[in-house]
């Protein structure tokens, strides 16, 4: 196994995606758990193992596997994402006072960051966090389900546990084209305020994936924020940060294409205010699209220059030893996040790409796509380690 350590992140993520996607089938618990032996991190395959073992009936198995997958998402600040995971383990056996206090302090702890539901749910007191697990429903969507039509009653909000769907304002005359916005995980969408009121929602939103969601209906969310106004504050909050439909959102999420876990190193420059000339840093890519990249930076960057970098406007450039593969590349830090130790910590941000050249977005596209050989030793790799 130690053989393949660092250097199989590409052949990793690649199988991991397929399983997820349904394109590899695991039919067996013991396929599963050999899967789970050579991916022990992954908290969507300890939630889809969970899900098999629910629906195969060992409930004390799926417990496991659930208490497990809230925990890695948790880990990784998926708060939403962890907290479906805990209903699911909870349906199964109810927790104590006490396991619902532990979960609701792991949240506050681990969950602040920018994106919607991680804000949302981070700032919940504990009784307001319970209410809404409790009235939260599942809803599984395949691709080409509709949502919500143009004109149609809202009287849901929606929370996006995985996949994408497309939000579409249709075209308001001939001189104002239709416009469309991609939905991914962890954004919210439904416009159901004011909650006094009936409301119609004024865009299409369809899957364009296998889509999980979580919902509100509009009558139990007004219950609810009666009984706990807060909440009522917080989602009104949400919906006002959202930009009209179809437009632009005034938060940013980095992973809304693709992603590739490919070890890349990479150099930032942009310029500091009340300094002359660009300033620069180097780091290491972590996850990779078409759509943004994380960076993990250099261990010698000092704490002043990584504060400075948020919402900074960065240029980019990609490397193999000191070659440059991309250049071109431009964006926005939209977020930033410290791990490690208080004498060791590792900082990491995420950054939102600008619109690019067709012939950068034609490069960056071939940099994160395997070839059919690469796949091809893929295969071989996978029948490696789950078989023997």
């Amino acid at each position: 196994m130690n053989a393949i350590e660092p250097n199989a992140t590409v052949e990793q993520e690649s199988i991991i995606d397929q399983i997820l996607d349904g394109q590899i089938d695991i039919s067996s618990v013991e396929e599963f758990e050999n899967l789970l032996e050579v991916f022990p991190g992954n908290p969507d395959l300890y939630r889809r193992f969970a899900d098999m073992l629910a629906g195969r009936k060992h409930p004390q198995d799926a417990l496991v596997a659930y208490h497990k997958a809230a925990g890695l998402y948790l880990d990784a600040g998926m708060v939403l994402q962890s907290i479906v995971a805990k209903i699911l383990e909870w349906s199964i056996v109810k927790p104590s006072h006490r396991e619902g206090r532990d979960f609701h302090a792991e949240i506050r702890k681990k969950g602040a960051g920018d994106m919607p539901s991680q804000v949302f749910f981070s700032q919940l007191a504990y009784t307001e966090m319970v209410s809404l697990m409790l009235r939260l429903t599942r809803v599984r969507l395949s691709p080409g389900e509709v949502v919500y039509d143009t004109g149609q009653e809202a009287t849901d909000i929606f929370f996006i546990v995985s996949g994408e769907l497309t939000e579409t304002l249709p075209q308001g005359d001939d001189t104002t084209p239709s416009t469309s916005v991609v939905l991914a995980e962890n954004d919210i969408f439904g416009d159901i305020f004011p909650l006094e009121e009936k409301s119609v929602y004024r865009a299409h939103v369809a899957a364009t994936s296998a889509v999980e969601l979580v919902k509100i209906s509009k009558p139990v969310l007004k219950a609810t924020c009666y009984r706990y106004p807060r909440v009522r504050e917080l989602i009104e909050r949400l919906s006002r940060i959202r930009a009209p439909q179809g437009g632009d959102r005034s938060w940013q999420t980095v992973r809304r294409t693709c992603r590739y876990c490919l070890p890349a190193d990479v150099t930032l420059a942009w310029e500091k205010e009340n300094d002359e000339g660009k300033w620069g840093l180097h780091g290491t890519t972590r996850d990779l699209s078409t759509g943004g990249v994380c960076v993990v930076l250099k261990n010698n960057t000092t704490l002043s220059d990584f504060e400075a970098l948020l919402r900074q406007h960065v240029k980019l450039t990609i490397l193999e030893g000191k070659k440059t593969v991309i250049d071109g590349l431009s964006g926005r830090v939209a977020w930033q996040k410290t791990v490690g130790t208080v004498t060791r910590p590792t900082h990491i941000i995420g950054i939102t790409f600008d619109p690019m050249a067709d012939e950068t977005a034609i490069a960056l596209n071939a940099f994160c796509t395997i070839s059919n050989d690469e796949q091809d030793m893929i295969w071989n790799l996978w029948n490696h380690l789950v078989r023997h």
